[in-house]
């Protein structure tokens, strides 16, 4: 993993909580149709102890990467790579 830290703690903040959402999509997998209920899953199973807060950090970082991998249609006709997709 990284170390990618700077002198703005909310920024250090935010890219931690990047990062790790980053892990559990991973575990996640690489198909289409990812729910909510599986990212979830994903946390429970890899068993860390996090609080409520944690955890909503955690989810809405996740959703960002998420949001930011859709493809809208005419990209992914355009492109000749498989994209990551959830």
């Amino acid at each position: 993993m990284f170390d990618f830290t700077t002198n703005v703690p909310e920024l250090d903040a935010e890219n931690a909580s990047l990062f790790k959402a980053a892990e559990y999509l991973q575990l996640c997998g690489n198909t289409p149709g990812l729910t909510a209920a599986d990212f979830y899953r994903a946390v429970l199973l890899k068993d860390e102890d996090m609080t409520q807060d944690d955890f909503s950090r955690l989810a809405n970082a996740a959703i960002a990467i998420e949001t930011m991998m859709q493809l809208d249609d005419a990209q992914e006709q355009e492109s000749l790579l498989d994209p990551t997709i959830h």
